[in-house]
């Protein structure tokens, strides 16, 4: 009797903790009620043009949406959120992130697409977990070499920048399975993409000046008839 008494208060427990930790917060305020406590909080559409410093206070976090809103900057607390797994910054007005932001080691998934920004933080490169990037929609005319480090990434959305010269390292991102190039101002591409084999999506359109080599041209017609895993 008393096993089965233990038992159901564990499962009680372990069912606690799943909720806790799948339940989404809305407001910074609510959140910062029980810090401790936030997993996920969804701060898309707020109409936010600052962020507190306060939010450093979210230690457990693994999630947190600031898309569509007015933000020009983050503060540096942000980079305590070393927990943190998802970051969602998409339709702001970003010029650059904290210079610390490679303190954010855990990061798989970060999209700022639909920003100003022109550069990024030499300390980008510490981000070696992340997978998904995009920079789609910015002012991008130098291509961040920080990039090239981020050996772990299988999306690489660059759409709708001012690229005109992509570097040879780009080949190190051995894992890309998607690379979106297109809508910049490319002339050439780097020798060195043809290594990128495990990619299924690659999209180079509108790039008017670009022309190929023939081993490009071969390698981006294999491409388009893999079949994604």
């Amino acid at each position: 009797m008393k096993k089965t008494i233990l038992s159901i208060t564990l499962l009680l427990a372990a069912f606690s903790s799943y909720g806790q930790k799948s339940k989404t917060y809305y407001s910074i305020a609510e959140a910062l009620k029980t810090p401790e406590k936030v997993y996920i909080l969804n701060l898309n559409h707020s109409q936010l043009t600052t962020l507190p410093e306060s939010i450093g206070k979210l230690i457990n976090i693994t999630t947190l949406s600031l898309s569509n809103n007015e933000l020009m900057t983050l503060p540096e607390s942000i980079t305590l959120l070393n927990n943190l797994t998802k970051l969602e910054l998409d339709h702001n007005k970003l010029t650059t992130l904290p210079e610390s932001i490679g303190k954010l080691i855990n990061l798989e998934y970060l999209s700022l697409y639909f920003n100003k920004m022109k550069a990024l933080p030499v300390s980008f490169a510490k981000l070696t977990h992340l997978q998904y990037l995009s920079l789609a929609n910015n002012q991008y005319a130098s291509f961040p070499e920080s990039i090239c480090k981020l050996k772990a990434l299988t999306t690489l959305d660059l759409k709708n920048n001012y690229f005109s010269i992509l570097p040879e390292t780009l080949a190190q991102l051995n894992n890309l399975t998607e690379l979106n190039i297109s809508h910049n101002q490319l002339a050439v591409l780097p020798k060195s993409i043809t290594r990128l084999r495990k990619l299924v999506s690659f999209e180079i359109g509108e790039n008017e000046d670009l022309k190929l080599t023939s081993e490009q041209e071969r390698f981006i017609k294999r491409i388009s008839t893999k079949k994604p895993e």
